[in-house]
C-alpha cells in the first residue's frame, strides 16, 4: 500500500479565543455521564468483599457471587445492541440526558436492597443502561471535536470512568456499601444538569434537517460565536450529512464492506487483548488478589491506591497520545505488561508481587482500556458509526462477562500463577498483531483512515510526526476527521 508522512499540511488561522474551550466543556459535561459508569464498575468490587464477610448483611453463594462479579458484563450488551439504533433515532444529547433517571434508581435499589434479587435487580439496571450509554458518549465527542482537539479529548472518556472508579474505591474507605450506593445517587442528578447545559451533536441534527439548530449548536461548540462564523460550516456540514443519510444505517451492504468488516475485527481484538489479558479480572476481584500475593499493606488499601493507580495510567495516556501516536503506546505498553507479569509470576509475593501487579495495571490503562474506546470514535464511516459503536462494545463486554464469570472456576483449577501467564502470553499476543495490523490513526482524517481499511494506503508503517499538527481551522472549515464520505 501507499505510504504517507503523518506531517500533513492544512491551511491555519487564528482560533477564535474560546473554540477550544466551548468544545472542552461539552466533553466535559458528556463525561460525567462517565463519571456514574466509573461508579457503577467498580461497586461489585467493594460488594463482594462485603457479601463475603462471616456475617453478611445480604448471604449469598459461591455461585451467586460469580455472578454478582459477571451479571454486569451479561447486561451491558443488551444496552450496547439497543444503544446505536436509539441514538441514531433520538440524537446523542437525548440519550445521554434520559439515562440519569434510571441511573439514580438504580443506585436507590442497591441502598434498599435486602435479598439477593434486588441486587440483581439493580445490577442488571446500571449494566442496561451503561450499555444504552456506549453510542451516545463515542459519538457526540466525535462530532463536537475538531481534528486538532479529537485525540486528547476522546482518551479522557476513559479517564472520566476511571474517575469514577477511584472515586468509588476511596468513598470505600470511609462508607460501607449501602450508604455509598445512596451517595452515588446524587451523581446522575449533577450529570443532568451538565448535559443540559450543552448542545446536541450538529451533525445528528443535520441529518434530521434541522438546519437553525444546527447553526445554534455550531455557534456554541465554535465558542459562543455570532451566526456569521458558522454558516458556512453549516452548508456544507448540511450538504455532506443529506449525502450520508441517504442510506439506512440498517442496510445490510453497508457491512460488507472492508471499511465495516475489517475495523470491526480490529477494534474486536482490542478488547480480546485487554479482558483476556487481565483488565477486568484484575478490578473486579483486586481486593482477593492483592491478598492472595500478600500484599505488605491491606487489601482494600491495596485496591484503592490500584484505583488511582488506574487514573494515573489513563491520563498518561491523554497526555503521550498525540505525541506518539497509537501504535507506539499499543506496543510498547502490551510488550511490558508482558514483562511485568513474567517477573511477577517469578517473584510470586510480597511487596516485589504488589509493585509489579500495579505496574501491570497502569500499562493496562494506559493502553487496552483506552485504545479500544479511542478507535471506536475514529474507525468506522459516518453511515455505520452508532450501530457499529455499539454493536461492537456489545462484543467488548461479552468478552467482559466470559473473563469475569469464569475467573473463580479458573482460579480453583489453575491457580493464580497461571492466570498471570495466561494474562501475560495474551499480552504478547497483543504486541505482535498491533505490529502488523494496527494503523496509526492519530492526526489522520476520515477518509485516510478508510482508504488504509480499503487497502489504497498502508497506516501500520508509519512515522508519526512528534510535533504535534496545528489545531487551527479557517472559518467554517467542516471537521475534516468526522465529515462523512461523500
Amino acid at each position: 500500500g501507499k505510504r504517507l508522512s503523518s506531517c500533513h499540511s492544512r491551511p491555519t488561522k487564528d482560533l477564535h479565543p474560546h473554540q477550544n474551550t466551548s468544545q472542552i466543556l461539552a466533553v466535559t459535561a458528556k463525561n460525567t455521564l462517565l463519571l456514574n459508569f466509573g461508579l457503577s464498575i467498580a461497586f461489585p468490587t467493594i460488594v463482594i468483599p462485603a457479601l463475603q464477610k462471616s456475617d453478611p448483611d445480604i448471604l449469598l453463594t459461591k455461585d451467586q457471587i460469580s455472578w454478582f462479579g459477571s451479571l454486569y458484563f451479561v447486561t451491558i450488551p443488551f444496552g450496547c445492541l439497543a444503544s446505536g439504533p436509539l441514538t441514531h433515532k433520538f440524537g446523542r444529547r437525548t440519550m445521554m440526558l434520559v439515562l440519569c433517571a434510571p441511573f439514580a434508581a438504580a443506585w436507590l435499589v442497591f441502598y434498599w436492597a435486602s435479598t439477593p434479587g434486588m441486587l440483581f435487580i439493580a445490577l442488571i439496571l446500571h449494566g442496561f443502561i451503561n450499555g444504552l450509554m456506549e453510542s451516545p458518549v463515542l459519538t457526540y465527542v466525535g462530532e463536537v471535536c475538531e481534528p486538532g482537539v479529537r485525540g486528547p479529548l476522546a482518551s479522557t472518556t476513559t479517564l472520566a470512568a476511571l474517575i469514577g472508579v477511584s472515586l468509588q474505591l476511596l468513598l470505600a474507605n470511609f462508607f460501607d456499601w449501602k450508604n455509598l450506593a445512596l451517595l452515588n445517587a446524587v451523581a446522575p442528578v449533577l450529570s443532568f444538569i451538565a448535559l443540559f447545559a450543552i448542545p446536541e451533536s450538529p451533525h445528528w441534527l443535520a441529518g434530521q434537517d434541522r438546519i437553525k439548530d444546527v447553526e445554534r449548536s455550531l455557534m456554541w461548540l465554535r465558542g459562543w460565536v455570532p451566526s456569521s462564523h458558522v454558516k458556512k460550516e453549516v452548508e456544507l456540514l448540511q450538504t455532506n450529512n443529506n449525502t450520508a443519510t441517504a442510506e439506512s444505517p440498517f442496510k445490510v451492504t453497508l457491512y460488507k464492506e472492508p471499511t465495516f468488516y475489517k475495523p470491526f475485527a480490529l477494534v474486536s481484538f482490542t478488547f480480546f487483548v485487554g479482558h483476556f489479558g487481565g483488565m477486568s479480572t484484575l478490578q473486579t476481584y483486586a481486593v482477593s488478589i492483592y491478598g492472595s500475593i500478600k500484599s505488605p499493606l491491606p487489601p482494600l488499601q491495596a485496591t484503592a491506591i490500584g484505583g488511582f493507580i488506574q487514573f494515573a495510567g489513563s491520563l498518561f495516556c491523554v497526555l503521550v497520545l498525540p505525541f506518539v501516536g497509537r501504535r507506539l503506546l499499543a506496543i510498547s505498553c502490551t510488550l511490558l505488561t508482558a514483562a511485568l507479569l513474567m517477573v511477577l509470576v517469578a517473584v510470586d509475593e510480597g511487596w516485589a508481587a504488589m509493585l509489579c501487579l500495579l505496574g501491570s495495571v497502569f500499562l493496562i490503562n494506559t493502553c487496552s482500556k483506552v485504545i479500544p474506546w479511542v478507535l471506536i470514535g475514529e474507525v468506522f464511516t459516518s453511515d455505520v458509526r452508532s450501530v457499529a459503536s455499539g454493536m461492537v462494545t456489545c462484543l467488548g463486554y461479552f468478552l467482559g462477562f466470559v473473563v469475569n464469570y469464569s475467573w473463580l472456576w479458573c482460579l480453583d483449577v489453575f491457580g493464580l500463577r497461571a492466570m498471570f501467564i495466561s494474562y501475560a502470553t495474551v499480552s504478547l499476543l497483543g504486541t505482535i498483531v498491533y505490529y502488523f495490523m494496527l494503523p496509526e490513526t492519530e492526526g489522520r482524517t476520515l477518509e485516510e483512515v478508510q482508504a488504509h481499511f480499503r487497502g489504497e494506503l498502508d497506516l501500520t508503517d508509519v512515522n508519526y510526526c512528534r510535533h504535534r499538527r496545528k489545531a487551527d481551522q479557517p472559518d467554517g472549515e467542516v471537521n475534516a476527521a468526522y465529515s462523512p464520505d461523500v
